[in-house]
């Protein structure tokens, strides 16, 4: 598990889901490896026009031997909330 926020800068993709798209590889890379998914929860704030840049933080708010939580969200360049999640991964190989 990584103990370090994950922090990205990259550019509003188009189709559909472009937050979740965004949201869960950095949620997952927080949760570190072996760890998979058991809930996404995502919540959208203001709209983004595809190709504008914007900032992806993920981090984790509390783990345990067999579960992680992690939180993330989508910022706009100017700070604005485009979107926020937050997951639930078990840990494969916890013993």
């Amino acid at each position: 598990m990584s103990q370090d926020p994950v922090t990205r800068q990259t550019l509003f993709p188009t189709g559909p889901a472009p937050a979740a798209g965004l949201l869960e590889p950095a949620l997952a890379q927080v949760a570190g490896e072996g760890a998979e998914p058991v809930s996404l929860t995502i919540d959208y704030g203001i709209a983004a026009a595809p190709g504008a840049p914007v900032n992806v933080e993920a981090s984790v708010e509390r783990a345990t031997r067999t579960l992680v939580f992690a939180y993330g969200r989508v910022l706009a360049q100017d700070g604005a909330v485009l979107a926020t999640g937050a997951a639930v991964f078990r840990r494969v190989n916890a013993r």
